[in-house]
Formats: C-alpha cells, sequence, structure tokens
C-alpha cells in the first residue's frame, strides 16, 4: 500500500510537471541590466553571458560564487580559459577585466548574445536576466556618424545593474578675426568671431581650435585631422602653424598644401596624437593660418566662407581602427562695393571725370584705396571694401563742369557674429532688398546687402556763362560817340549864330 502511495505521488509530480509552462519548474530570480548611452548617436548594443552562478551581496558588494561559464562563451573559449570559477579568480583588477573582455572578443570567444537597440542620451532595459557576468560591447561597423564613438567594452555582474557608455568624442571650433581698420588695428585674441568683414586684398587671421575625448587614455593609438575647405575667394597663405597646449608642434605633423592656393582644402593631420609628448584628455590642438581675400570674392551675401571638421579615432578597444567626424563648423567674410554714378543735371550719364576713393585709418589718416584718372566712363566701381569711414574726391570734372566737394561717409555692415551659419544681417543699416539711404546728410544713395552694393549718383553743375567785357565796351563806345557828335553839332550851331550877330 506505501508503495502505491509513493507512485502516485511520482505520478503526480510528473503530471504537475508536464502541464506546468516550460522553465517554470525550480526558476530561480531573474533580473534587469539598465543600459545608459551617454552618447551623441544611437547605439546598438551586443550583450553577452560571460559566467553565471549564485548571487550574494556582501559588505554592499554584489558577489557571483560557484561561477561556471555562460551560455555566450564558445567551447574554443571554454578550452582557451579553462575553469570558469579559476578564471574569475584571476580577475581581480578593472585593469583584469578589460583585459579579459579584450581577448573573448579578440579571440571570437562569443556567440549568441543578446540585442539591445538605445538612443541617443537615453536608457533602456533588458529584462529577464539570470544572475551572472555580462560583456557588453557595441554591434561592429555601427558607429561610422558624425560625433560617433564605441564605447570600451563593459562588463557588469547582474543582478539588478546599470551599465554607462564608456566613450567621448572631440569637437572642433573655428574662429576668424574682424578689424575694421578706421577704428582698431589690432589683430589680438580679443575678437575672433564666427564672421567678419575685410577689404580684397586683407590677409586674414583663422584659429581653429580640436580638443580631445574624455576616455583618450583608453587609446593605444589615436588618429586627429583637421579638414578645412576655402571658397575660391580666400587664397590659403601657406603659413599654418600647429599648437599643443601653447607649444609650437608644426614639424610633428603633416600640412598640405605646401604653397598658397585659391579655394584650397587644408589638412592637417596627425597620424598618432598619442605618439607626441604631454597629450593628455585635457588637451587642446590650435591651429593658426591666414587665408587673403582675393579678386574672386563673393559681395555681400553669402560672402566668403570656409568650414572645418575633425576626423578622429573613435574605437577604443584592441584593434579597433575605426574613424568618424565631427559636424563642420564654419566662418563666412563678407565684403563691398561702392558705385558711383557719375551724370550731368539733368542725369545724363557723363564721362572725363577722374576719382580717387581713401579710407581713414585707426590712426586718423587717409589711405588711397584706388584711383581712376584718364578713363572715358562714367559708372566708377571699387570693388571689395570693409566696413569703416571713407573719402570720396573727384579729382579732375569733365571739361566745362565744376568738381563736387569732398564726400566723407561711412560703410556700416551688421553680420552675426557667433551662429552655424553666420549671416550678413544689414549694410548701412538695410536688411534685405534695395532701399535709399543718406549716405551723407546732403547725399542719397542705394543700398543693397544681397549684393553688397552702396551705389550713388554724383552731379556735375556747369560752369557760369559770364558777359564778355568787349561787348559792354562797343555798347558804351557808340554811346559815347553819339553824344559827341550831338556835341560837335551844337557847338556849330552856336558858333554860326554867333557870328551872324556881330
Amino acid at each position: 500500500m506505501k508503495n502505491v502511495r509513493k507512485m502516485h505521488a511520482a505520478l503526480c509530480a510528473l503530471i504537475l510537471a508536464l502541464l506546468l509552462p516550460a522553465g517554470a519548474i525550480a526558476a530561480g530570480p531573474t533580473y534587469t541590466l539598465t543600459l545608459n548611452n551617454t552618447g551623441a548617436t544611437d547605439h546598438t548594443f551586443e550583450i553577452y553571458q560571460i559566467f553565471v552562478g549564485d548571487l550574494a551581496e556582501i559588505d554592499g558588494k554584489k558577489v557571483l560564487s560557484n561561477i561556471v561559464w555562460g551560455d555566450d562563451v564558445n567551447a574554443a573559449g571554454q578550452a582557451a580559459f579553462g575553469s570558469a570559477a579559476e578564471k574569475a579568480e584571476t580577475l581581480e583588477t578593472e585593469a583584469d577585466a578589460r583585459t579579459f573582455a579584450n581577448a573573448l572578443v579578440a579571440g571570437d570567444y562569443l556567440t549568441g548574445g543578446t540585442t539591445k537597440e538605445v538612443a541617443a542620451g537615453t536608457s533602456a532595459a533588458v529584462t529577464g536576466l539570470t544572475p551572472g557576468y555580462y560583456l557588453i560591447k557595441d554591434r561592429d561597423g555601427t558607429q561610422t556618424g558624425e560625433d560617433s564613438a564605441y564605447t570600451a567594452f563593459m562588463l557588469e555582474i547582474v543582478g539588478d545593474a546599470t551599465a554607462s557608455t564608456k566613450l567621448g568624442v572631440p569637437s572642433v571650433e573655428k574662429k576668424v578675426r574682424d578689424i575694421n581698420d578706421s577704428e582698431d588695428g589690432d589683430i589680438s585674441d580679443n575678437a575672433w568671431q564666427d564672421s567678419a568683414d575685410h577689404d580684397v586684398g586683407d590677409v586674414i587671421p583663422y584659429i581653429i581650435t580640436g580638443t580631445l575625448p574624455s576616455n583618450f587614455a583608453s587609446y593605444t593609438a589615436y588618429f586627429y585631422e583637421f579638414t578645412d575647405k576655402m571658397d575660391l575667394g580666400l587664397t590659403y597663405q601657406a603659413d599654418a602653424r600647429v599648437y599643443l597646449d601653447g607649444v609650437d608642434i608644426t614639424d610633428q605633423v603633416v600640412i598640405s598644401p605646401a604653397v598658397a592656393t585659391p579655394g584650397a582644402t587644408l589638412t592637417i593631420t596627425i597620424a598618432d596624437l598619442k605618439a607626441i609628448a604631454g597629450v593628455t584628455a585635457d588637451s587642446s590642438i590650435a591651429v593658426r593660418y591666414t587665408a587673403r581675400l582675393n579678386e574672386n570674392a563673393v559681395l555681400g551675401r553669402p560672402g566668403n566662407s570656409n568650414t572645418v571638421y575633425l576626423t578622429y579615432s573613435n574605437d577604443p578597444n584592441p584593434g579597433g581602427t575605426g574613424t568618424a567626424s565631427t559636424p563642420k563648423d564654419k566662418t563666412v567674410v563678407f565684403t563691398y562695393q561702392l558705385v558711383v554714378n557719375k551724370s550731368n543735371e539733368l542725369g545724363a550719364p557723363l564721362v572725363g571725370a577722374d576719382f580717387s576713393l581713401y579710407k581713414k585709418n585707426s590712426g586718423g589718416a587717409w589711405e588711397l584705396v584706388k584711383a581712376y584718372t584718364d578713363e572715358a566712363i562714367s559708372v566708377f566701381n571699387f570693388v571689395g571694401l570693409d566696413d569703416g569711414d571713407y573719402k570720396l574726391v573727384e579729382t579732375a570734372a569733365p571739361e566745362g563742369f565744376n568738381k563736387m566737394e569732398d564726400l566723407e561717409f561711412t560703410i556700416s555692415a551688421v553680420h552675426e557674429a557667433s551662429a552655424a551659419d553666420p549671416k550678413l544681417i544689414s549694410l548701412n543699416g538695410i536688411a534685405s532688398g534695395s532701399a535709399t539711404i543718406n549716405l551723407t546728410s546732403t547725399q542719397e544713395a542705394t543700398a543693397n546687402p544681397d549684393y553688397g552694393t552702396i551705389s550713388t549718383r554724383i552731379l556735375n553743375k556747369a560752369g557760369a556763362i559770364l558777359p564778355s567785357t568787349g561787348g559792354i565796351g562797343t555798347k558804351l563806345f557808340y554811346v559815347a560817340g553819339g553824344a559827341l557828335a550831338v556835341g560837335a553839332a551844337v557847338l556849330l550851331i552856336t558858333k554860326k549864330r554867333m557870328q551872324a550877330e556881330e
């Protein structure tokens, strides 16, 4: 009878086991791994179970005991590392854990795993994990866009845990020096901006500043390259110098091109920044150079731009050769044109005048910008002007006409000093299109910031037509002659009467 009861109990247990879902028997606790993406790009994470065991907390620390290999270490890996428990005992420091993770990936000892996509700057949970030791890495080939970087391999004991990405990206910034010759000829570091205006012919200072990622120390080698593309209106002067934390390292980098080039693509390449002494995550790399605003310069909007981006190593893990680039940073230089239309008082074009344009320097002296002489034209174009104070002088007037008085005026412009895509806001107060302005209190002009033009009409008045002195003398002669004739007749008649009376 006792045996019958035992058989009945065993049969009930078997039936219960068949009725329950798979895994419900002796199911242990499961945990959640929260993945925190601190990067600027989306990440596709792979989560591999390396060890499993019994989880406990001792003195506030998670402890894994009775360790065996997890499901995601393949047979080759288990053979290579031997006993899981013994291998776990060797992992005493973070450096030990990193070396172990690197060996697992490099040896192709991982298989299976779980995948989780986490958007930039967000967190996501992986649930249902059994207690164990897990390796988290980015899927190969997924970090290629702007501002992208691979995380260093992460190892976490699960229990409920949070793993945050271990990554960093550098940044790049470009500035141009804005100089108003009429106010300040200084080229110190006090007014670097995203935009400027200059005269054609000016040699313009630029500065590029690059930073390094917070995890720079995790890399064994680090590629670092600036690429700066200039518009055709800018001629690179082949004078770039490179500084690490203020120290000149130009002789340790490769700069191209080596000669002055209009519309150049300037590259500054450091094949391995780790090979340069003194570089840390807090270091900065600065590039200084100049470009001349040349005769191909675009007037007004959209200006003459150059854009820079930084290409950098983005995979700190062993064997990682990936690179990515920063977003582009842009500077713009604007320049303008004065158009002088010469006409008579009726508005008809008038040739034969000579004009000279002068600009006031920071010392208050007038410097010649351009002179027109002996040219049979009625329209005078002074192209490629900066903002500042100017004087227009008519050095010779057309024959028969009077010269104008010297005309002093100011070209003023407002452009965005700090913007991702700097714009010319206004020219002599005009925001867009073409509108009439007062160049001076008496001189009208038309400003058009779209084309960068200030146009004015200079009227010449003809000289006065005066009566000649010869014409007046003849009339007086006739009047005087007539008077003399009358007087002679009177004298003659009077004389005859006197004779008759005698």
